[in-house]
């Protein structure tokens, strides 16, 4: 990834993703990578499922791709289970005012 060779570490990371137990971290760098090569719908799941597995910051990643695609009020439910998992969050309030600005009533 640090050499921003992003297919090359999808192949490596899709194969690492199928191992049991499953990796939040293979999944949160697939996502990542997918993101970076602009196929965000394919990153979704990883993200989801990182997610999932224990990795909050996935879902800051998810609020970031859903604010960029005009799905904000789908990024202000990521950002509510981020806060839900991760209270004492630095930039907290800025997170919460976006919730109040973009959340479905």
């Amino acid at each position: 990834m640090a050499r921003k060779d992003y297919a090359g570490v999808i192949e490596f990371l899709s194969k690492a993703v199928e191992l049991k137990p499953p990796s939040a971290d293979a999944n949160f760098l697939l996502g990542e990578c997918y993101l970076q090569t602009k196929k965000g719908s394919k990153a979704v799941g990883y993200l989801n499922e990182a997610a999932r597995l224990g990795r909050n910051d996935a879902h800051l990643r998810l609020a970031v791709l859903y604010h960029a695609v005009g799905m904000k009020d789908r990024a202000a439910a990521e950002y509510e289970q981020f806060l839900s998992k991760t209270p004492d969050y630095p930039d907290k309030k800025k997170l919460q005012q976006y919730i109040a600005e973009n959340k479905k009533k």
